[in-house]
């Protein structure tokens, strides 16, 4: 056997694998005497037919396939370990140069290639915000709106108000209202919307608007023309004349801002006590979206200073995890991908565009915070692992005691969750080094951990250093996603 190698861009390594003649043939008996079994031989019993016999008995194109799966499966575990490659997944027939004597082209994804430069240089002010009094009144009065009454009003319509209507829509045909109906209901209700405010409105968008000024018993038309592309399939490409009656009017009366409407909405003595806790709620918020926006900044600081290199296959599988990320959230809203194109105001093109921009990001991210890891010796706690995956199947086995789940389906799902829980905590391990070492706080965490008489136990499975290969890769690259930690630029 002759093997050649290429380094090809983005991590990948052409092998071109000559077999010799002897090998060639020997692949090929096998891959004869394997199909010889599934092949009915006039004289023989299946699997008996001397060879010479069976070739005339064999279609060519299935001998010849499974004469190169039958070499690649004896040979690639040998180049592999002959030129000293480690790939990152299964290599790939490219193309057949040869068939006698047996030559392939085979391409290899390899390991990512990661060299973080000074991450230690890294430098951004962190300046969480100020909760101020006016957003804490402002947190108070949406708390107001919230706990309104929704009473009838005898009054002209305004934002916020919700409004009963008849809806009768004819379809209009060159410039006539006519007499088919295209929808009839009754006694719906309808939000009028604040100015500024976007919600998807029914029938359509800026309907209740129109309502804006009308009181009960007030009857009006109103004429729209769909689009092509509505979401709304039923007045798809059509022109509908509405006939709105309004049938009741409800506004908001909200509730006085005293210690009594504090008692009311949880258990506060009084409103000081109560705006206490909202502000504090403020606080915390503002904290953490700050703190997601300054490890945005963090992580892309260290992308900057990186080289990174990496195969494509992991931005195709890291592709398949976005997709179908996205997807889920998207279903829990009951949208779907189109749908989602069209809120967002998005060509297919520019879709494209931003999943890229995204997957790019998420897959430099996570390689470069793993390196970060190794660099800085970040470990995961066994014991956190185990305890967090317990409670994960634990609720699991709880919610679906009634479908009876397989064991070794409950066994692959733990060891998942487990993979998944050690790759978060090492790289969030990551990230709040780095958020350390932006801040300027590295130094003083080190003169306080060096001046500690206690120093944290070791074992051989609590981080990188005692793992195997396959561990850390496991560790390195869960199956469903490379990272879902904080750094989606979508968000």
């Amino acid at each position: 056997m002759k093997v050649e190698t290429t380094p090809l861009e983005n991590r990948e390594l052409r092998v071109v694998v000559e077999a010799t003649p002897e090998e060639t043939e020997n692949a090929r008996r096998n891959a004869a005497l394997k199909l010889g079994k599934k092949v009915r031989v006039p004289g023989f019993r299946p699997g008996k037919a001397p060879y010479p016999i069976l070739l005339k008995h064999l279609d060519p194109i299935a001998l010849q396939e499974e004469t190169i799966e039958t070499f690649l499966d004896k040979v690639y575990p040998e180049i592999l370990e002959q030129e000293n490659i480690e790939p990152f997944a299964q290599g790939r027939l490219e193309s057949i140069l040869n068939i006698n004597p047996l030559t392939l082209e085979i391409h290899i994804p390899l390991q990512p290639l990661v060299e973080i430069g000074d991450y230690h240089a890294i430098r951004i002010p962190y300046e969480p915000p100020v909760v101020t009094d006016e957003e804490v009144d402002e947190a108070l009065e949406r708390l107001r709106k919230q706990n309104a009454v929704i009473e009838p009003v005898e009054r002209s319509i305004q934002e916020g108000d919700i409004v009963y209507i008849d809806l009768i829509g004819y379809r209009i045909e060159n410039g006539e209202i006519t007499s088919q109906s295209v929808l009839e209901e009754h006694d719906i209700p309808i939000q009028v919307l604040a100015e500024g405010k976007t919600a998807w409105e029914y029938p359509f968008q800026g309907f209740s608007k129109e309502l804006l000024g009308k009181q009960a018993n007030d009857h009006f038309g109103i004429d729209f023309s769909f689009p092509e592309d509505t979401p709304s399939l039923t007045f798809k490409g059509m022109n509908v004349h509405f006939d709105v009656t309004i049938k009741q009017v409800k506004g908001r009366v909200l509730p006085e801002l005293n210690d009594e409407f504090a008692q009311s909405v949880g258990e506060y003595t009084s409103l000081e006590e109560l705006r206490s806790s909202v502000r504090s709620m403020l606080e915390a918020q503002a904290q953490a979206e700050y703190q997601e926006e300054y490890d945005t900044k963090v992580i892309q600081e260290l992308v900057n200073c990186s080289d990174i290199e990496y195969p494509l296959v992991l931005v195709e599988n890291e592709r398949k995890a976005y997709i179908k990320e996205l997807q889920q959230r998207l279903n829990q809203l009951n949208i779907d991908l189109d749908l989602y194109k069209k809120i967002k105001g998005l060509s297919e093109e520019q879709f494209e565009e931003e999943v890229n921009k995204n997957v790019e990001y998420r897959v430099k991210s996570s390689l470069a915070l793993l390196e970060i890891a190794k660099k800085e010796n970040i470990r995961f706690d066994p014991l956190k692992v185990t305890q967090e995956t317990q409670t994960v199947m634990q609720d699991l086995v709880e919610r679906s005691k009634d479908s009876r789940i397989p064991k070794q389906l409950l066994d692959s799902i733990a060891i998942r969750i487990s993979e998944r829980n050690m790759y978060d905590q090492v790289l969030n391990g990551a990230i709040e080094k780095l958020r350390q070492i932006a801040k300027g706080e590295e130094n003083n965490i080190e003169d306080q951990e060096s001046n500690s008489e206690v120093n944290p136990p070791e074992t051989e499975t609590s981080g990188f250093e005692g793992m195997n290969k396959s561990e850390i890769e496991a560790v390195s690259m869960p199956e469903e996603s490379i990272t879902e930690n904080k750094s989606d630029s979508e968000q």
